[in-house]
């Protein structure tokens, strides 16, 4: 028997559409993403069985031919590439023809499509065998694709498809990502009879995501735009304590140079890459496994980006990945710390609220309700102190010896003894180092810390950055670590225990975390190790020093690892919980 064979057409196609089609929320996004490209302004969706049993998709764009729509079940036919320099430059979704056969080889489709000066609307069946011409049909301009017992022929498919209510989640949420690059169009979902989503055309992005947005998380959002060497970022960030336990709410989306303001705005991607320059965004101010809501366009300069890397087009490659990280990193932490520094003027007015038992809700995950008490600020900042800030508080007494009882003009504030103290040292050591570097003592006789193997590795991979921060060290044997200098903040302090943390600390990140990165989690690292804990008594003085100190740091409202500073609850909150 030969060990070489040449696969049958049928099951060729079969295998390469395992690349595109996995499940029905496969099927929506190529057959939405058609409907883009083809300028409609309207898609409906309509799914039977969770989208298994059969999933209709009708716009009103451009439609085709007879012959268009017979050639666009053709393997390999499309209509934006006509030579192989054209790839530098695809700037659609993909237009009618890539997905059709994937489509068509794993499920019974039906396609009806009408060009405006046609009469009638040409008609194709298609499936495993092939396509067929169904002759002329009355319809609409536009297109409709009805997509039948997907998998039906693939039994070992069809079985790691999910419960249909699980399939649909996953319809919505693909929608609702394409919806978000184009609010001009509009969008509905339905399942069995049953509307599930709604989406009318709106003027922007900022209204769409109202639109898909929980009250709560869309109030608070703030607009970010830059722009760097000719790549650009432009989009709404989230507030640091509004976190989930997973990236499924940081949208990225790539513009291949479109204009900002054409129909569709981009290309939704799942690029390692941009997510890691999103987190680095948001470091110091979001805990290690929460993660941020954001939504983010990259504009990019025809050429500077291969978008033929993954069969789905969910994954592209950079030609230069340093760009990216120059322009997003600066601009997404400039907008934060814009948006967290502390208000100054008159209180935000909050409308009042039902009594609650829960005062603080600073983290919310995902599938928690939303938190009466802690209603969105009308203010464009994300943190809302003292009208006068910290300073201007008037310290009450302390707390379980860790948290500051504060009042101040119309509100109660508490605060993080700690994670206070933690930020304005992270802060200061932080301009330390841009400036002329940590301050530091060198030990007289270097001090060796064992650990393990992997984590020495961890160390000497950055070994540049820790010297920045102040641990200048070297290998000694595969299992140990020379500390030949320390932050003078930590002397006399546990040095080792605070190197032991650090070096797990990063060898979570993994070796390839960039310099920038590692210098912000040594010093954070440093100022957890030397500040006040709790569990520690602070006098008057003390107290005082501490609120004012917070009023000389550009963010205050969470500590270096994401912990939110402090809480607050207004005189009318108080009121309304005792029913005055």
């Amino acid at each position: 028997m030969a060990r070489i064979n040449k696969l049958p057409p049928h099951l060729a196609n079969q295998i390469a559409a395992g690349e595109v089609v996995e499940r029905p929320a496969s099927v929506v996004k190529e057959l939405v993403e058609n409907a883009l490209d083809a300028g409609a302004r309207h898609v409906d969706v309509v799914l039977a069985g969770g989208g298994i049993d059969g999933i209709v998709v009708r716009d009103d764009g451009e439609g085709m031919s007879g012959d268009e729509a017979l050639l666009a079940f053709a393997r390999h036919a499309t209509s934006k590439l006509t030579r192989i320099e054209d790839l530098d430059g695809v700037g659609t979704l993909g237009f009618r023809g890539e997905a059709l056969p994937s489509i068509a080889s794993v499920a019974d489709v039906r396609l009806v499509t009408r060009r405006r000066e046609d009469s009638g609307a040409a008609v194709v069946d298609a499936g495993v065998g092939g396509a067929r011409s169904g002759g002329m049909a009355g319809a609409p301009v536009g297109t409709t694709v009805d997509v039948r017992a997907l998998f039906a022929d693939l039994p070992a498919r069809r079985k790691f498809l999910r419960a249909p209510a699980t399939e649909v989640g996953h319809v919505a949420e693909t929608l609702t990502r394409l919806a978000a690059a184009a609010p001009g169009v509009g969008f509905r979902l339905e399942h069995d009879g049953r509307e599930l989503l709604a989406l009318p055309p709106v003027r922007d992005l900022g209204t769409r995501l109202a639109q898909v947005l929980a009250r709560g998380r869309h109030a608070a959002l703030l607009p970010v735009q830059a722009e760097v060497g000719g790549y650009s970022v432009t989009g709404f960030l989230g507030r640091p304590s509004e976190t989930l336990a997973s990236a499924r709410l940081i949208w990225t989306y790539i513009r291949f140079g479109a204009r900002p303001d054409a129909p569709v705005a981009g290309r939704w991607i799942r690029d390692r890459l941009l997510l890691r320059a999103v987190l680095d965004g948001y470091a110091s101010l979001v805990m290690r496994g929460r993660y941020p809501l954001a939504v983010l366009f990259l504009g990019v300069p025809p050429g500077e980006v291969d978008v033929n890397v993954h069969p789905a087009k969910l994954e592209v490659r950079f030609r230069r990945p340093s760009a990216i990280h120059t322009l997003v990193v600066p601009a997404l932490r400039a907008r934060l710390a814009e948006g967290l520094a502390p208000t100054v003027g008159t209180p935000t007015e909050v409308r009042e609220t039902p009594p609650a038992y829960v005062f603080f809700a600073p983290v919310r995950d995902e599938d928690a309700p939303p938190t009466p008490s802690a209603p969105a600020a009308a203010s464009g900042a994300l943190w809302a102190t003292a009208p006068r800030g910290f300073g201007a508080l008037r310290f009450v007494g302390q707390l379980f010896d860790g948290y500051l009882l504060c009042e101040g003009e119309g509100r109660v504030v508490l605060v993080d003894q700690h994670a206070a103290h933690e930020r304005v040292v992270f802060e200061r050591l932080r301009a330390e180092a841009r400036a002329h570097g940590v301050p530091r003592d060198r030990l007289l006789v270097p001090q060796t810390v064992t650990l393990p193997p992997a984590h020495v590795a961890t160390l000497t991979e950055h070994g540049n950055a820790l010297a920045a921060a102040g641990l200048e060290g070297e290998p000694f044997g595969e299992d140990t670590w020379l500390l030949r200098s320390v932050p003078r903040l930590v002397r006399g302090g546990d040095v080792g225990e605070l190197l032991r943390t650090l070096a797990s600390d990063l060898a979570e990140d993994g070796a390839s975390a960039a310099a920038e990165r590692v210098r912000d989690a040594t010093l954070a690292r440093i100022a957890c190790h030397s500040v006040v804990r709790v569990g520690q008594r602070l006098d008057a003085v003390e107290v005082r020093a501490l609120l004012e100190a917070m009023d000389g740091v550009e963010v205050v409202a969470h500590c270096p690892h994401g912990r939110p500073v402090a809480a607050e609850l207004t005189r009318a909150q108080l009121e309304a919980f005792f029913r005055r």
